[in-house]
């Protein structure tokens, strides 16, 4: 693949790096072009460092022991096989041992951890454009990167009873158009759905109903008006389980999830 002429494809081939959805050969492949290309590890530090903000509003996972203790097993195993060049890893960037290094791979798991809200944002920020990447697989991969430019957003993780990530918002803040992704919740069925809601600051104060979300795995919800009048005085998001027709404007059914609405700007 011709990639030096292209910066806005390098551009987006670096934000499926750091993001994670680029895998297996193409990811190699990707790897192998940063350790000779200076300016495509910038572009991977670029994404890590406008991606990273949005993992620190999230509560972090502590990987385990054993994980950790993998990943340096792996990186030292590598950094001694022999014939390997280790100087491909810091060239043009006047510090060796980049790829190697363990707090790039320490950073990338931090953003990994929190890339729910990550991927949901770089999704979200405009409406998505697919991009044919030619990989050397019988099948071309279909990739969807969005613009590099962040807009000032709401961004929200909602988790189960579990601690289970199992749905993500984001809304531009002048915008009236909630963007959403589900994570593994099946539609109830039998007559019910699941409905959004704004939960106020103070508990005398009533949750706000943001709509029914629609029965598909990513979408959009219209607000009633712009984010920053739906959603500015409400800290938190929760779902619960309301006929399909909706609530009505009282919640009545159990609660499904729940996450913190962060204000990104």
């Amino acid at each position: 693949m011709r990639y030096r002429d292209k910066p806005e494809l390098q551009d987006r081939l670096a934000a499926e790096y750091v993001l994670g959805t680029l895998r297996g050969r193409a990811r190699l492949r990707f790897e192998g072009w940063a350790r000779e290309d200076a300016a495509l590890r910038r572009c991977v530090e670029a994404w890590q460092a406008r991606l990273v903000p949005l993992a620190d509003a999230i509560d972090p996972v502590q990987p385990s022991r054993r994980v950790w203790k993998a990943i340096e097993a792996r990186i030292g195993a590598d950094a001694r096989s022999p014939g390997r060049d280790s100087s491909l890893a810091g060239r043009g960037t006047g510090r060796a041992g980049f790829w190697e290094s363990l707090s790039f791979w320490r950073t990338t798991g931090l953003v990994t951890s929190g890339m729910a809200a990550a991927l949901l944002v770089a999704v979200a920020v405009r409406e998505p454009r697919v991009v044919e990447v030619p990989v050397e697989v019988p099948v071309e991969r279909l990739v969807e990167v969005q613009s590099k430019k962040m807009q000032p957003a709401y961004v929200a993780v909602l988790r189960d009873d579990a601690g289970k990530i199992v749905f993500l918002a984001y809304a531009n803040r002048e915008s009236n158009e909630l963007w959403f992704r589900r994570i593994g919740m099946s539609n109830p069925g039998g007559g019910m759905g699941y409905e959004l809601w704004a939960l106020p600051t103070e508990p005398n104060e009533k949750p706000r109903s943001l709509g029914m979300i629609p029965g598909v795995e990513k979408g959009t919800i219209q607000l009633a008006s712009a984010a920053d009048q739906a959603l500015g005085n409400f800290p938190a998001l929760a779902i619960t389980m309301e006929p399909a027709k909706g609530s009505g404007g009282i919640a009545t059914g159990p609660m499904i999830a729940k996450g913190d609405c962060q204000k990104f700007w």
